[in-house]
């Protein structure tokens, strides 16, 4: 980007826990002589912020918590800001600590959130547990942070053309972010006034850079060719590591970025989080904590953390603080908690469990689950920080021989991030990468000095500014990650390209876009290879990345393995034609590693001038993946399909349509439970297209919609799913056209159930408004509905996990009543259990309902006398069911209960297991909890 219009060069630090600006005026800065004394130029920009009621005052970082006001409990006074506003929302100083007193209206770790797969990103989710607040998204509290720090730095300058959306802007991310949370960081800044032509850079880089300025004249005394810098960065939400090495090229020094991590949601949140248990422990009265008293006393934590792990020449040397918990509503003294939190005792448990010496291993085992999942969030499993340290530079042993022919030892370590200020912890890191590879003292990694951790991420970003325009040291970087697009074999294209249309619903093998280390703004073509895309409907490419295979160049085509981690697909409508056709066209991929620090990529028309965008599938989480044994060749499928024409064929023997089912299975010499997803979605694919078969006749349309039905179930996990729910959609909106039989009636229902997975939040909103009339009427109320297709639409309801809570609360309000001893069908039961689930199949984890909700349903289910009892203890399992996460999780009270009440139910072992320890859904649960079985192939990632 060509700086000479702008007068700043602006770098902003977006951290989980603080956020800070720094920015260098071009004005004052020689580029002609490159790298003397540049860094010196570089300035914080005390961001101002409210420091308390009323309070307007500059600090040097902004911290990344947002309040969001109640009618009552802030004053409209004391929230002025000096410019204008659009609505009450506040960040910064003020926010913490106000917040930390009130935290249902706190929003905190909201970058955490930007790279959690299975939440909803855009919707208003935060903060996570609250009730009775008007919540906001990831994305929007994001972006209430940037506006803050652009309204500020305007409100600083007054000048238009100074205006921050005018400057030359890098904003900071974990290296170890996702191309989704990274789309989602570009949008929260277009959405907070922002231009487009902002830089990314990653936090480990920028640290690194941070060191840079402040050796920019003598470097070469502390860092000699061929050393191996490893940055560790842990934060207030990640960690994050990258590897560095100083290397002689065209002889003249030069830094290249070696590797980067893994994604690790592992910091300064998980420490206080452990904190909190430890200090609860300590109460003399035992209390069972509301989710808002534990994120209160996990506040505190933090706050006495930081005072007592504060070096005494900073501060009074701390030895203890008290930390007081008070009570809520009536009891608020009497229940008042307090314990002391020692020094000696807060450096024990972080070096024991965070920071301790651990013995070597290759490689970092396959993760069963989550450990922690307090307030939602996916925390690693593994806290010990430093053995993740052993595992990435075991990883890249490869790498670092390959480049640098040694062990991966780091010759020098920079540390950053506010959880590794204390050299306690710097030492114990140091001690344990010793012990890891029998170093001995003299051959530890060297300190590479931070005196300024909160603020050195900021200061790099802004030196990186200036490295664009070829000002500073530079460090080779380019992408911390090589990407691979999925194709298939000749074989498997021949056999599947009549299914699905693409070539990437299960890949065998990947062709190499982007290698790592590209640097930002390279255009790659890829002449070599030619693809075929079907135009005028939506067509996915599988995309893969890999933070540390090596050696691997653009234009190689590859094994899928698991060194390769699965992106969100590339999705685009190639728009081709007047009529608007579907037709096979040639194209050409290109691809892009934009200077922004994102992948871009494009079709290219072979047959004419057209180019389309692929833009990376980001409003759903990739739930499902295709991964199959068995694909059936050609001329199978097309026998498959004149089998069908013939059935439903209005002029066919109707005699056909019973037993169509039987003949197929005849044909591929399968049971139609043991069909491959691709096969299912084939067929599906044919009856869609033919949807006029169902009104031949009643029969007609019971068989049309029970095998469309089953081949679509449950709705997703195949790439072109997206596109076939929009003409199912228009069915369901159609209604069933033989609605007073019968059996149509039921077979509608089910229909509606298999595919409700697919089916979006309005679309699902808009189903239980249409039932709601005679689901929701009082007795003797309403539409009169058999009972077989009562229980049907019941169970179809069930199944719309994106329904609002207070969708689901009504629908629960008139299921139990209807709850009878040995008169209920069991898939009443069932219904309940979906409704109220505690762990969602496929639903965004904002939409369980609340557990104070669910408890009022298990205290007025156990007073009943249950026969049968199987029944009734198998949903409470499931709405009782532990996640970790405290704010989805059921009172320890009610468990204490529920145990014995369930072994007096027979209820088995697994049950009790279930209420009482988190355990991953698995495979074989998957078919009781969705109501049938999954197609062959299907796996759902929990």
């Amino acid at each position: 980007m060509d700086l000479q219009d702008k007068r700043y060069v602006v770098g902003i630090d977006l951290g989980t826990t603080n956020s800070a600006v720094s920015y260098a005026d071009l004005t004052g800065i020689d580029t002609n002589r490159a790298g003397a004394g540049i860094g010196n130029e570089i300035k914080v920009f005390r961001v101002p912020q409210l420091t308390g009621p009323g309070e307007f005052t500059p600090a040097p970082v902004l911290p990344s918590f947002l309040y969001i006001p109640g009618d009552y409990d802030v004053s409209k006074d004391a929230l002025k800001h000096p410019w204008k506003k659009e609505n009450d929302l506040f960040a910064g100083v003020f926010a913490r600590e106000h917040g930390s007193q009130i935290p249902s209206r706190l929003v905190s770790s909201a970058k955490s959130w930007l790279c959690h797969s299975r939440a909803d990103r855009e919707a208003p989710i935060l903060p996570w547990g609250s009730q009775n607040v008007d919540k906001i998204s990831p994305v929007k509290a994001t972006s209430e942070y940037l506006r803050h720090i652009r309204k500020a730095w305007n409100h600083w300058v007054k000048d238009e053309d100074l205006f921050l959306e005018n400057q030359f802007t890098v904003i900071t991310v974990p290296a170890s972010f996702d191309e989704a949370a990274r789309e989602y960081t570009l949008k929260a800044a277009r959405d907070a006034g922002f231009s487009k032509n902002i830089t990314l850079l990653e936090e480990p880089l920028a640290a690194f850079y941070a060191w840079v300025t402040r050796h920019e004249h003598d470097w070469q005394s502390h860092v000699k060719a061929d050393d191996l810098i490893l940055v560790c960065d842990v934060g207030g939400g990640t960690t994050d590591f990258t590897l560095i090495s100083l290397k002689e090229a065209q002889g003249s020094p030069r830094f290249e970025r070696v590797a980067v991590g893994d994604h690790l949601i592992l910091g300064g949140d998980n420490i206080d989080l452990t904190l909190a248990r430890y200090v609860a422990s300590k109460f003399k009265q035992k209390a069972n904590l509301t989710a808002d008293q534990w994120k209160t006393l996990s506040y505190k934590c933090r706050a006495a953390k930081e005072t007592l792990l504060l070096d005494s020449d900073k501060k009074g040397d701390e030895t203890r603080v008290r930390i007081v918990l008070r009570g809520e509503g009536r009891s608020l003294i009497a229940n008042t908690l307090s314990a002391d939190l020692e020094k000696d005792e807060l450096e024990d448990i972080l070096c024991k469990g965070f920071f301790p010496e651990v013995e070597p291993s290759l490689a970092n085992p396959k993760k069963a689950g989550k450990a922690m999942a307090e307030f939602g969030l996916p925390y690693e499993q593994e806290p010990a920080i430093t053995r993740h340290i052993g595992w990435f530079l075991e990883r890249h042993r490869e790498s670092v021989k390959a480049l640098l022919g040694k062990d991966p030892i780091p010759d020098h370590i920079l540390f950053n991030g506010g959880s590794l200020k204390p050299s306690v912890f710097q030492s114990k890191i140091r001690s344990a990468i010793g012990k890891w590879f029998s170093c001995e003292d003299q051959s530890l990694p060297k300190l590479l000095d931070n005196n300024d951790p909160d603020l050195s991420v900021a200061l790099g970003a802004s030196y990186y500014g200036l490295v664009k325009q070829g000002i500073g040291v530079r460090v080779g970087s380019g992408s911390p990650r090589s990407y691979y697009i999925g194709i298939a074999s000749d074989k498997f294209q021949d056999k599947h390209r009549s299914q699905s249309g693409s070539y990437d619903a299960t890949c065998e093998n990947v062709l190499c876009v982007v290698e790592r280390g590209l640097d930002e703004g390279s255009l790659i073509q890829l002449p070599q290879m030619e693809f075929e895309v079907v135009t005028n409907q939506p067509v996915l490419f599988s995309m893969f990345s890999s933070s540390f295979r090596s050696g691997d160049k653009s234009g190689d085509i590859l094994q899928v393995d698991d060194s390769l981690t699965p992106l969100p697909p590339l999705k685009t409508i190639i728009k081709f034609g007047k009529k608007g056709e579907s037709k096979r066209i040639p194209v050409k991929v290109e691809v892009e590693y934009t200077e922004m620090g994102t992948l871009a990529m494009w079709c290219r028309s072979n047959v004419s001038s057209h180019r389309w965008k692929l833009q990376f599938q980001l409003r759903e989480p990739q739930i499902g993946e295709a991964n199959e044994s068995e694909v059936y060749d050609d001329d199978t499928v097309n026998n498959v399909r004149k089998l069908l024409t013939d059935a439903f064929s209005g002029s066919a023997d109707r005699a056909q349509l019973p037993s169509v089912v039987k003949n197929i299975e005849k044909l591929v010499e399968t049971k139609k439970n043991k069909w491959p997803l691709s096969f299912l979605r084939a067929v599906a694919d044919h009856l869609i297209a033919n949807v006029k078969w169902r009104g031949n006749s009643p029969e007609h349309e019971i068989r049309w919609l029970n095998l469309t039905g089953f081949c679509m179930r449950p709705g997703f996990g195949d790439a072109f799913d997206e596109a076939r729910i929009p003409k199912l959609w228009k069915v369901y909106l159609q209604r069933s056209l033989f609605s007073k039989a019968k059996q149509n009636a039921v077979e509608w229902w089910i229909f509606c159930r298999r595919i409700a997975g697919g089916l979006t939040a309005g679309q699902q909103r808009q189903f239980f408004q249409d039932v709601s009339s005679y689901l929701l009427a009082d007795n003797g109320a309403g539409k009169k509905v058999p009972k077989q297709e009562m229980t049907e639409v019941w169970m179809a309801a069930a199944n719309m996990e994106r329904l609002l809570i207070k969708d689901k609360i009504a629908l629960s309000k008139k299921l139990i009543p209807q709850l009878k001893p040995g008169k209920t069908p069991h898939q009443m039961f069932w219904a309940l259990s979906r409704i109220g689930a505690r762990e969602l199949l496929y639903g965004s984890v904002d939409r369980v309902v609340p557990a104070k909700e669910v408890e009022r349903w298990t205290k007025r289910l156990m007073k009943i006398n249950w026969t049968p009892k199987d029944q009734v203890a198998a949903a409470l399992a499931q709405i009782l069911r532990k996640t970790g996460d405290r704010t989805r999780d059921v009172s320890p009270e009610i468990i204490q209960i529920m145990v014995p009440w369930l072994e007096q139910m027979q209820a088995p072992k697994k049950s009790l297991n279930m209420i009482q320890t988190v355990i991953p859904i698995e495979s074989a649960d998957e078919a009781s909890i969705f109501g049938e079985s999954l197609p062959q192939g299907l796996i759902l990632k929990h």
